[in-house]
Protein backbone atom coordinates (compact mmCIF):
# COMPACT_ATOMS: atom_id res chain seq x y z
CA UNK A 1 0.00 0.00 0.00
CA UNK A 2 1.10 3.46 -0.76
CA UNK A 3 2.15 5.89 1.80
CA UNK A 4 -0.50 8.53 2.91
CA UNK A 5 -0.43 12.01 3.66
CA UNK A 6 0.11 12.81 7.91
CA UNK A 7 -3.52 14.41 7.73
CA UNK A 8 -3.85 14.96 10.95
CA UNK A 9 -0.91 16.84 11.48
CA UNK A 10 -1.90 18.66 8.26
CA UNK A 11 -4.65 19.91 10.19
CA UNK A 12 -3.55 21.35 13.11
CA UNK A 13 -0.97 23.74 10.77
CA UNK A 14 -3.55 24.82 8.99
CA UNK A 15 -5.63 25.44 11.93
CA UNK A 16 -2.11 26.68 14.00
CA UNK A 17 -2.15 29.18 10.69
CA UNK A 18 -5.53 30.43 10.38
CA UNK A 19 -5.27 31.92 14.50
CA UNK A 20 -1.51 32.45 14.67
CA UNK A 21 1.01 33.01 12.19
CA UNK A 22 4.39 31.04 12.56
CA UNK A 23 7.23 33.58 13.31
CA UNK A 24 8.72 33.42 9.97
CA UNK A 25 5.57 34.30 8.42
CA UNK A 26 4.84 37.37 10.42
CA UNK A 27 6.28 40.02 8.05
CA UNK A 28 3.55 38.60 5.57
CA UNK A 29 0.66 39.80 7.66
CA UNK A 30 -0.37 42.54 5.04
CA UNK A 31 -1.06 39.67 2.86
CA UNK A 32 -2.98 37.60 5.63
CA UNK A 33 -5.97 36.89 3.45
CA UNK A 34 -4.28 34.99 1.01
CA UNK A 35 -2.59 33.05 3.24
CA UNK A 36 -6.02 32.45 5.17
CA UNK A 37 -6.90 31.13 1.69
CA UNK A 38 -4.02 28.97 1.26
CA UNK A 39 -5.11 27.18 4.71
CA UNK A 40 -8.78 27.15 4.08
CA UNK A 41 -7.52 25.37 0.49
CA UNK A 42 -5.38 22.93 2.69
CA UNK A 43 -7.92 21.68 4.48
CA UNK A 44 -10.69 21.27 1.72
CA UNK A 45 -8.19 19.28 -0.07
CA UNK A 46 -7.93 16.88 2.69
CA UNK A 47 -11.82 16.80 2.70
CA UNK A 48 -11.16 17.99 6.04
CA UNK A 49 -12.38 21.78 6.28
CA UNK A 50 -15.89 21.39 7.95
CA UNK A 51 -15.08 19.37 10.64
CA UNK A 52 -11.69 20.96 11.15
CA UNK A 53 -13.70 24.77 11.79
CA UNK A 54 -16.79 25.21 14.05
CA UNK A 55 -19.90 26.95 13.12
CA UNK A 56 -18.74 29.92 14.85
CA UNK A 57 -15.40 29.55 13.63
CA UNK A 58 -16.33 29.18 9.89
CA UNK A 59 -19.02 32.45 10.80
CA UNK A 60 -15.93 34.75 12.82
CA UNK A 61 -13.86 34.75 9.13
CA UNK A 62 -16.27 35.24 7.41
CA UNK A 63 -16.94 38.66 8.91
CA UNK A 64 -12.99 39.26 9.20
CA UNK A 65 -13.14 38.77 5.12
CA UNK A 66 -16.31 41.34 4.92
CA UNK A 67 -14.86 43.88 7.16
CA UNK A 68 -11.84 44.21 4.69
CA UNK A 69 -14.21 44.66 1.39
CA UNK A 70 -13.67 48.50 0.43
CA UNK A 71 -16.94 50.04 1.82
CA UNK A 72 -19.03 52.19 -0.84
CA UNK A 73 -18.36 56.17 -0.67
CA UNK A 74 -15.29 56.15 1.08
CA UNK A 75 -13.61 57.77 -1.68
CA UNK A 76 -11.43 54.85 -2.27
CA UNK A 77 -10.37 54.54 -6.02
CA UNK A 78 -10.21 50.87 -6.32
CA UNK A 79 -12.62 48.52 -5.02
CA UNK A 80 -12.98 44.77 -3.93
CA UNK A 81 -11.37 43.44 -0.81
CA UNK A 82 -7.61 44.87 0.32
CA UNK A 83 -5.21 42.04 2.21
CA UNK A 84 -6.05 42.14 5.79
CA UNK A 85 -6.06 43.83 8.65
CA UNK A 86 -3.01 44.93 9.83
CA UNK A 87 -3.96 48.84 9.18
CA UNK A 88 -6.75 48.37 11.15
CA UNK A 89 -10.30 49.33 10.82
CA UNK A 90 -11.27 51.44 7.29
CA UNK A 91 -12.29 54.63 9.35
CA UNK A 92 -8.67 54.63 10.85
CA UNK A 93 -6.73 53.88 7.76
CA UNK A 94 -4.76 57.33 6.89
CA UNK A 95 -2.53 55.30 4.70
CA UNK A 96 -4.50 55.54 1.38
CA UNK A 97 -2.67 52.06 -0.73
CA UNK A 98 -3.55 49.96 2.52
CA UNK A 99 -7.23 50.85 2.27
CA UNK A 100 -7.98 49.85 -1.22
CA UNK A 101 -8.97 47.26 -3.65
CA UNK A 102 -6.10 44.51 -4.55
CA UNK A 103 -6.92 42.26 -7.76
CA UNK A 104 -5.47 39.21 -5.59
CA UNK A 105 -6.60 40.08 -2.37
CA UNK A 106 -9.96 40.23 -3.91
CA UNK A 107 -9.31 36.85 -5.83
CA UNK A 108 -8.55 35.24 -2.30
CA UNK A 109 -11.20 36.77 -0.57
CA UNK A 110 -14.06 35.58 -3.27
CA UNK A 111 -12.26 31.64 -2.91
CA UNK A 112 -12.29 32.01 0.98
CA UNK A 113 -15.67 32.97 1.21
CA UNK A 114 -16.73 30.01 -0.86
CA UNK A 115 -15.18 28.00 1.04
CA UNK A 116 -16.82 28.56 4.16
CA UNK A 117 -19.78 28.23 2.73
CA UNK A 118 -20.54 31.96 1.62
CA UNK A 119 -23.00 32.85 -0.56
CA UNK A 120 -21.93 36.18 -1.58
CA UNK A 121 -24.66 37.84 -0.54
CA UNK A 122 -22.65 40.98 0.61
CA UNK A 123 -20.02 41.51 -2.09
CA UNK A 124 -20.06 44.57 -3.54
CA UNK A 125 -20.04 42.72 -7.26
CA UNK A 126 -20.34 46.05 -8.72
CA UNK A 127 -17.07 47.66 -7.31
CA UNK A 128 -15.03 44.61 -7.83
CA UNK A 129 -16.18 44.75 -11.95
CA UNK A 130 -15.28 48.12 -12.11
CA UNK A 131 -11.66 47.82 -10.34
CA UNK A 132 -10.75 45.41 -12.88
CA UNK A 133 -12.17 47.47 -15.24
CA UNK A 134 -9.67 50.02 -14.58
CA UNK A 135 -6.69 47.94 -13.27
CA UNK A 136 -6.20 46.47 -16.83
CA UNK A 137 -3.67 47.69 -18.65
CA UNK A 138 -3.46 48.87 -22.38
CA UNK A 139 -0.77 45.74 -22.81
CA UNK A 140 -3.84 43.32 -21.43
CA UNK A 141 -2.00 42.60 -18.20
CA UNK A 142 -3.50 44.05 -15.00
CA UNK A 143 -1.60 45.70 -11.84
CA UNK A 144 -2.57 44.14 -8.97
CA UNK A 145 -3.31 47.72 -7.05
CA UNK A 146 -2.77 51.19 -8.23
CA UNK A 147 0.81 52.78 -8.37
CA UNK A 148 2.79 49.58 -8.84
CA UNK A 149 5.33 48.77 -11.57
CA UNK A 150 3.89 44.76 -10.81
CA UNK A 151 2.40 44.02 -13.78
CA UNK A 152 2.06 40.00 -15.58
CA UNK A 153 -0.10 36.88 -15.76
CA UNK A 154 -0.27 36.31 -12.38
CA UNK A 155 -3.07 39.27 -12.31
CA UNK A 156 -4.57 38.30 -15.60
CA UNK A 157 -5.25 34.79 -13.80
CA UNK A 158 -6.72 36.82 -10.66
CA UNK A 159 -8.90 38.82 -12.59
CA UNK A 160 -10.21 35.92 -14.78
CA UNK A 161 -10.64 33.95 -11.69
CA UNK A 162 -12.40 37.03 -9.91
CA UNK A 163 -15.14 36.93 -13.23
CA UNK A 164 -15.18 34.00 -13.20
CA UNK A 165 -16.10 33.40 -9.88
CA UNK A 166 -18.82 36.37 -9.91
CA UNK A 167 -20.13 34.84 -13.41
CA UNK A 168 -19.44 39.03 -14.57
CA UNK A 169 -16.44 39.63 -17.53
CA UNK A 170 -17.44 42.81 -18.40
CA UNK A 171 -14.46 43.97 -16.23
CA UNK A 172 -12.37 42.32 -18.39
CA UNK A 173 -11.05 42.99 -22.39
CA UNK A 174 -10.22 39.38 -23.02
CA UNK A 175 -9.05 39.84 -26.14
CA UNK A 176 -6.19 42.35 -24.75
CA UNK A 177 -5.77 39.58 -22.02
CA UNK A 178 -5.31 37.05 -24.55
CA UNK A 179 -3.30 38.77 -26.44
CA UNK A 180 -0.71 39.43 -23.42
CA UNK A 181 -0.72 35.74 -22.84
CA UNK A 182 0.08 34.46 -26.35
CA UNK A 183 2.96 37.39 -26.31
CA UNK A 184 4.60 35.44 -23.44
CA UNK A 185 4.78 32.07 -25.55
CA UNK A 186 8.33 30.82 -25.53
CA UNK A 187 10.53 29.09 -28.30
CA UNK A 188 10.93 26.16 -25.62
CA UNK A 189 7.03 25.66 -25.14
CA UNK A 190 6.50 27.37 -22.00
CA UNK A 191 5.05 30.50 -20.62
CA UNK A 192 6.99 33.51 -19.24
CA UNK A 193 6.20 36.48 -17.19
CA UNK A 194 6.72 38.88 -20.27
CA UNK A 195 7.84 38.87 -23.98
CA UNK A 196 11.53 36.87 -24.60
CA UNK A 197 11.79 36.42 -20.66
CA UNK A 198 12.54 33.09 -18.95
CA UNK A 199 9.64 30.53 -19.34
CA UNK A 200 8.78 29.50 -15.31
CA UNK A 201 6.35 26.71 -14.22
CA UNK A 202 4.38 29.71 -12.11
CA UNK A 203 3.73 31.76 -15.36
CA UNK A 204 2.78 28.73 -17.15
CA UNK A 205 0.21 28.19 -14.91
CA UNK A 206 -1.49 31.64 -14.98
CA UNK A 207 -1.32 31.57 -18.52
CA UNK A 208 -2.91 28.15 -18.95
CA UNK A 209 -5.53 28.85 -16.18
CA UNK A 210 -6.83 31.94 -17.33
CA UNK A 211 -6.65 31.20 -21.12
CA UNK A 212 -9.03 28.05 -19.63
CA UNK A 213 -11.11 30.24 -17.64
CA UNK A 214 -11.95 32.78 -20.64
CA UNK A 215 -13.02 29.43 -23.09
CA UNK A 216 -9.12 30.24 -25.05
CA UNK A 217 -7.16 27.61 -24.14
CA UNK A 218 -7.12 26.19 -28.42
CA UNK A 219 -5.49 30.02 -28.85
CA UNK A 220 -2.55 28.21 -27.48
CA UNK A 221 -0.10 28.39 -30.76
CA UNK A 222 1.22 24.81 -30.06
CA UNK A 223 -0.61 22.95 -27.06
CA UNK A 224 1.41 19.51 -27.41
CA UNK A 225 4.45 21.69 -27.24
CA UNK A 226 3.76 23.48 -23.86
CA UNK A 227 2.31 20.16 -22.46
CA UNK A 228 5.99 18.82 -23.31
CA UNK A 229 7.43 21.83 -21.39
CA UNK A 230 5.13 21.12 -18.63
CA UNK A 231 5.68 17.32 -18.22
CA UNK A 232 9.38 17.56 -19.01
CA UNK A 233 9.73 19.76 -15.30
CA UNK A 234 9.87 16.62 -13.65
CA UNK A 235 13.14 16.24 -12.15
CA UNK A 236 14.14 12.71 -11.98
CA UNK A 237 13.99 11.03 -8.79
CA UNK A 238 11.99 14.29 -7.34
CA UNK A 239 8.98 16.56 -8.38
CA UNK A 240 8.44 19.77 -10.56
CA UNK A 241 10.72 22.13 -10.92
CA UNK A 242 10.06 25.75 -11.52
CA UNK A 243 12.55 26.20 -14.44
CA UNK A 244 15.00 24.38 -16.72
CA UNK A 245 17.78 23.11 -14.49
CA UNK A 246 16.48 24.18 -10.99
CA UNK A 247 16.19 22.16 -8.32
CA UNK A 248 12.30 20.37 -7.91
CA UNK A 249 9.84 22.38 -5.30
CA UNK A 250 7.06 20.83 -3.86
CA UNK A 251 4.75 24.32 -5.10
CA UNK A 252 5.17 23.46 -8.26
CA UNK A 253 3.63 19.80 -7.76
CA UNK A 254 0.23 22.11 -8.31
CA UNK A 255 1.63 25.28 -10.41
CA UNK A 256 3.10 22.96 -13.07
CA UNK A 257 0.63 19.72 -12.10
CA UNK A 258 -2.44 22.01 -12.54
CA UNK A 259 -1.01 23.29 -15.89
CA UNK A 260 -0.80 19.65 -16.96
CA UNK A 261 -4.42 18.74 -16.33
CA UNK A 262 -5.88 21.65 -17.60
CA UNK A 263 -3.85 20.68 -21.22
CA UNK A 264 -5.30 16.82 -20.48
CA UNK A 265 -2.15 15.57 -19.54
CA UNK A 266 -2.37 13.75 -16.35
CA UNK A 267 -1.97 9.87 -18.05
CA UNK A 268 1.69 11.37 -19.05
CA UNK A 269 2.99 12.71 -15.78
CA UNK A 270 4.74 10.54 -13.28
CA UNK A 271 2.09 10.69 -10.77
CA UNK A 272 3.84 8.46 -8.31
CA UNK A 273 7.12 10.29 -8.69
CA UNK A 274 5.67 14.04 -7.56
CA UNK A 275 3.03 12.08 -4.77
CA UNK A 276 6.91 10.62 -3.24
CA UNK A 277 8.26 13.81 -3.33
CA UNK A 278 5.37 15.32 -1.75
CA UNK A 279 5.85 13.13 0.96
CA UNK A 280 9.18 13.72 1.32
CA UNK A 281 8.53 17.66 2.33
CA UNK A 282 5.83 16.63 4.84
CA UNK A 283 7.05 18.51 8.27
CA UNK A 284 7.26 16.57 11.41
CA UNK A 285 4.98 19.28 12.65
CA UNK A 286 2.33 19.31 9.88
CA UNK A 287 2.82 21.05 6.55
CA UNK A 288 5.24 21.04 3.52
CA UNK A 289 8.39 22.57 3.22
CA UNK A 290 9.50 23.60 -0.40
CA UNK A 291 12.04 21.22 -0.11
CA UNK A 292 12.75 17.99 2.62
CA UNK A 293 13.69 18.96 5.90
CA UNK A 294 13.12 22.47 5.33
CA UNK A 295 10.64 23.99 7.83
CA UNK A 296 7.06 24.47 6.22
CA UNK A 297 4.29 27.15 5.13
CA UNK A 298 1.42 27.81 4.35
CA UNK A 299 1.94 28.19 0.52
CA UNK A 300 3.99 25.22 -0.06
CA UNK A 301 1.66 23.03 2.05
CA UNK A 302 -1.77 24.16 0.70
CA UNK A 303 -0.09 23.88 -2.85
CA UNK A 304 1.72 20.64 -2.36
CA UNK A 305 -1.44 18.82 -0.77
CA UNK A 306 -3.35 19.93 -3.86
CA UNK A 307 -0.99 18.74 -6.33
CA UNK A 308 -0.66 15.47 -4.53
CA UNK A 309 -4.54 15.25 -4.81
CA UNK A 310 -3.78 15.55 -8.59
CA UNK A 311 -1.79 12.42 -8.36
CA UNK A 312 -4.05 10.47 -5.23
CA UNK A 313 -7.69 11.73 -6.74
CA UNK A 314 -8.85 8.00 -5.47
CA UNK A 315 -8.02 9.57 -1.97
CA UNK A 316 -8.84 12.91 -1.99
CA UNK A 317 -11.32 15.47 -3.04
CA UNK A 318 -11.04 16.57 -6.50
CA UNK A 319 -9.93 19.81 -7.04
CA UNK A 320 -10.31 22.55 -9.89
CA UNK A 321 -6.81 22.92 -11.19
CA UNK A 322 -8.02 26.17 -12.95
CA UNK A 323 -9.64 27.86 -9.63
CA UNK A 324 -8.24 26.33 -6.83
CA UNK A 325 -11.26 25.27 -5.50
CA UNK A 326 -12.83 21.75 -4.88
CA UNK A 327 -14.95 20.57 -7.47
CA UNK A 328 -18.07 20.78 -5.74
CA UNK A 329 -17.41 24.24 -4.80
CA UNK A 330 -16.70 25.59 -8.15
CA UNK A 331 -20.41 23.81 -9.01
CA UNK A 332 -22.19 25.75 -5.82
CA UNK A 333 -20.21 29.15 -7.78
CA UNK A 334 -21.61 28.43 -10.94
CA UNK A 335 -25.33 27.98 -9.22
CA UNK A 336 -24.80 30.87 -7.37
CA UNK A 337 -23.41 32.94 -10.67
CA UNK A 338 -26.78 31.76 -12.25
CA UNK A 339 -29.05 32.82 -9.55
CA UNK A 340 -27.65 36.36 -9.84
CA UNK A 341 -27.90 36.57 -13.70
CA UNK A 342 -31.51 35.51 -13.44
CA UNK A 343 -32.40 38.24 -10.97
Amino acid sequence: MAPELATAAHVRYFKHCLNLLPAEATSQDATRMTLAHLCLVGLAALGRLEDSLSEKERAGMIEWIYAQQIPAGRGAAYGGFRGGSLFGPHEACEYAPADSGNVAATYSALCALLLLGDDLARVDRAAAVAALRQLQQPSGTFAPHPGTTELDPRFIYCACAVSAILGDWSGVDRDAATRYILGCCSYDGGMTQAPFHESHGGHLYCCVASLSLMGRLDALPDRRRTLQWALFRHAAGSGYQGRANKTADVCYSFWVGAAIEILGGHALADTAGVADFGLQCEAAIGGMAKWPSYRPDPLHAALGIVGYSFCRPDALPRMSPELLLPDRVVRRMRALADDVTRR
